[in-house]
């Protein structure tokens, strides 16, 4: 095996623990309910200051990492989520508890964001294909995590020894960085706040980040809220509508598994398109499909659909941005962050408000905006290079 592929490896197996991050509140919640007698306000609380964890840790690690480097950042992200889950399993303390979700949410947030810089270094001639690879190790991790504690909760195992498994498997991507050597990162200096700020005037910089602000919002609220639909207007129970979850999982982590030949040889701007596309075809499917297993194969399509936006979009920051690529990166992923966490609050409001038969309506107005603003991107941007 290459150089190449060992850091890639590497890097994936530290962006599976992303993955984990991200799906840790929803796949533990039991757990924390019964050991802590708290209720359900105290798990959204944990999972607000999970996202705002990840939030912090997606602005910080661009400026440090152009700094001091990919590995120091990919060291720190490893030990904070270490630190948060064996604080959980151990600590009786209650308060404590939010504040070792933030510290995972933190970790989770450097990982993500320094793992697609150092793809996007290691592949500059087609980084939009290797970042849709590396995107898989997010769904292996993202999938992989409940489904692990399922099927051992169903053996008899504790959550205390589940969670003590996963930190030990924290202990090999943990070795591998400190033992594999990582691009070295083209800048070394210390960006000062003002010229840090400057980056959001970059035409580049909006321009991307908002379409990745729609992009995140719609990743999440089709999870969030196609179960709810599904149950309402198929009349099936909760439990099957959760099918929801997983089948636009997969179609997204499949997806980018063939993204990463894909890209190799079709215009990412292209494909991107065509995504949008789908998603719409989904969505038209979902509302107009008079069955449950057609409400499913719409939600698929969905997934299929979100798969390429990220990995294209970051491959364009890093072509844009080469030498304050982590910067960039930081700023790109931190926005689209704000719109995860902004348009689905807004979700719930407007389907409270309008009732979840509206939720199509939602989806196609935002995939109708990032069409737009996917024009402005290859006409200002893409072409003038």
């Amino acid at each position: 095996m290459d150089k190449r592929k060992v850091q890639f490896v590497a890097t994936g197996l530290v962006m599976m623990l992303f993955g984990i991050t991200m799906v840790v509140v929803g796949t533990i919640n039991n757990f924390i309910m019964v050991e802590f007698v708290v209720d359900k306000l105290f798990i959204g609380l944990c999972a607000s200051v999970l996202a705002a964890g990840i939030l912090c840790g997606s602005f910080v690690f661009g400026p440090v990492a152009d700094r001091f480097g990919y590995k120091p950042v990919m060291l720190a992200g490893i030990l904070l989520i270490l630190i948060g889950l064996l604080g959980i399993i151990y600590t009786r303390v209650v308060p404590l508890i939010p504040y070792l979700f933030f510290l995972i949410g933190l970790g989770g947030g450097m990982i993500n964001g320094v793992t697609n810089v150092i793809v996007a270094a290691l592949f500059p001639e087609n980084s939009s294909a290797y970042l849709s690879l590396l995107g898989v190790f997010y769904g292996v991790g993202a999938l992989g995590f409940p489904l692990t504690t399922s099927i051992l909760l169903d053996n008899g195992f504790t959550y205390q020894t589940i969670l003590s498994v996963v930190s030990l498997f924290l202990l090999i991507p943990l070795a591998l960085v400190l033992l594999v050597k990582f691009p070295e990162c083209p800048h070394t200096r210390a960006i000062p706040i003002r010229e840090y700020f400057g980056f959001f005037t970059r035409p580049a910089i909006l321009l991307v980040g908002l379409f990745l602000f729609f992009q995140s919002a719609v990743e999440a609220i089709v999870p969030v809220w196609t179960p709810t639909y599904l149950k309402e207007t198929f009349l099936v129970s909760y439990d099957k509508g959760l099918f929801a979850i997983t089948v636009s999982a997969l179609g997204i982590t499949l997806t980018r598994l063939a993204l990463s030949q894909i890209l190799k040889k079709t215009s990412s701007y292209r494909v991107v398109f065509i995504s949008m596309l789908t998603i719409i075809g989904g969505a038209l499917l979902l509302e107009f499909g008079n069955s449950f297993y057609l409400g499913l194969v719409g939600i698929a399509m969905m997934g299929i659909g979100l798969a390429a936006s990220f990995p294209v979009m970051l491959s364009y920051t890093a072509f844009f941005f080469p030498a304050n690529a982590g910067t960039a990166f930081s700023m790109v992923i931190g926005i689209a962050l704000v719109g995860n966490i902004s348009l689905n609050a807004f979700a719930g409001y407007f389907l409270n408000t309008f009732g979840i038969g509206k939720l199509n309506v939602l989806l196609i107005s935002f995939i109708l905006i990032m069409l737009f603003l996917l024009k402005i991107i290859n006409y200002k941007l893409i072409k003038k290079q």
